[in-house]
């Protein structure tokens, strides 16, 4: 089920249905930075390229937020 927009938070990290893990960086005018990683080691996961999605996109692409050590 996908999460409300007012539901995302800087700093937090959030799974999609295909258990990517996306961890937002930061929201600003409507526009959701995040860091994406699936399944990948830490040394790929380090490469990867910030990514953007509008701040609706973003929370209706994600189904929940991630416990920390999770």
């Amino acid at each position: 089920m996908p999460m409300g927009p007012n539901s995302i938070v800087v700093g937090k990290s959030y799974r999609t249905p295909d258990d990517e893990i996306r961890t937002v960086r930061s929201i600003d005018n409507g526009d959701v930075v995040y860091h994406a990683a699936s399944g990948a080691t830490p040394a790929m996961i380090a490469r990867v390229a910030d990514q953007k999605l509008s701040l609706a996109e973003f929370a209706a692409e994600v189904e929940g937020e991630v416990a920390l050590g999770v």
